[in-house]
């Protein structure tokens, strides 16, 4: 777990585990999980689909009791209190905005259940709308807003009430792609403008690298590392999330005899690796190669700095503008490795057929125990 000592933390979460009874079985929803949030970071929580962490958040916001452990807000216990009195709002994938109020009704009504006075209410409703860039619409319906603004209508709707998390359950999810990709940014800046301390739940690993400046990869209710997203990417420390976080080959093999630390690829060649602790020879390993870490020499070059040097040819290309891709089979192997194309180079001379050569550091072949 991550530990901030000089920074004040506004969630603290101890031990905290869900359990369930589904079809006569028990299931492990959350299992004794930990996590510590500084004030004003932006924390995403990113997991495949049934991981838990929907149910992690809802016991934050205290829709579910934890069955054991303990949550802190601002460093006050959370035991007992219940949503309505949390320090906490939540905004769930469709929003919830209400489509017979205006938005600028929509924003002052957590206010006005508070028993705040009229003008108070709309100088402060005014003031937000500003904040989150929808100045001038209060008076406009829900529907009237595009998906860009309803998502920032309902974070000032939100973030009105001043609490010290906002907690967000996947809102990007119901979006377009293009506008996905846009409200990543918006986000983000939006986040580091107002500084509120920010738990964003996400099984896309995209939006967790563009967003966050820390990340917790949730598996099967445990978290498998908290890291930044640099620390995920570049050094991850299970299979897992070096599989789940971003795009890598996986290879399987087995540790090799011998000094040094070389993989046997099963059915391809022997690879020297960067394992992420020492295995005993004959050892089952799980090999992973960012795309981007292999090095392509078309025609074929030696590439002798690399100290792994193999050869292959072209079976396709996909193209992606800087996301480009070619895919090569490895010479007398079924192996077939995915290599980035970055576009900043030329390589309009690649085509299917081609003969290439590619070079591997062996730090860039991670290798675990499986």
């Amino acid at each position: 777990m991550l530990t901030f000592p000089d920074l004040a933390i506004d969630l603290d979460v101890r031990g905290v585990s869900k359990h369930y009874r589904q079809h006569g079985k028990d299931f492990t929803a959350v299992d004794d999980l930990s996590l510590r949030v500084p004030k004003g970071a932006f924390c995403s929580i990113l997991g495949p689909s049934g991981c838990g962490k929907t149910t992690l958040l809802r016991m934050i916001a205290g829709f579910i009791e934890p069955d054991a452990g303990e949550i802190f807000i601002g460093g006050n216990s959370m035991r007992g209190v219940p949503p309505n009195r949390r320090p906490a709002n939540m905004i769930f994938q469709h929003l919830a905005l209400f489509p017979m109020m205006s938005v600028g009704e929509n924003v002052a009504y957590g206010l006005a259940r508070r028993g705040i006075a009229k003008k108070l209410i709309q100088h402060q409703v005014d003031a937000m709308l500003e904040r989150v860039g929808l100045a001038g619409a209060a008076v406009k319906r829900i529907d009237q807003l595009s998906g860009g603004q309803k998502q920032r209508a309902a974070i000032a709707r939100s973030l009105v009430l001043e609490p010290t998390l906002l907690l967000l359950d996947e809102p990007l999810g119901a979006l377009d792609l293009k506008l996905r990709e846009h409200m990543k940014l918006e986000l983000k800046q939006l986040q580091a403008q107002i500084g509120t301390t920010f738990v964003y739940i996400t099984h896309d690993q995209s939006e967790a690298l563009v967003m966050s400046d820390f990340i917790a990869v949730m598996n099967q209710g445990k978290f498998e590392q908290t890291g930044t997203p640099q620390d995920l990417y570049y050094r991850p420390q299970t299979a897992f999330v070096a599989g789940f976080v971003g795009n890598s080959n996986r290879l399987s093999g087995r540790m090799g005899a011998g000094a040094g630390s070389v993989a046997q690829v099963d059915d391809g060649p022997a690879l020297f690796v960067s394992p992420q602790q020492a295995f005993p020879p004959g050892r089952s390993l799980a090999l992973f190669i960012r795309p981007e870490a292999i090095v392509l020499a078309c025609p074929p070059a030696p590439l002798e700095n690399f100290a792994n040097r193999l050869s292959g040819k072209v079976l396709s290309l996909f193209f992606d503008g800087a996301n480009s891709t070619v895919l090569i089979r490895l010479d007398d192997s079924d192996i077939e490795l995915h290599v980035a194309l970055f576009q900043n180079g030329f390589h309009a001379d690649i085509h299917p057929g081609d003969t290439v050569s590619l070079g591997i550091a062996a730090e860039h072949v991670l290798a675990f125990a499986v």
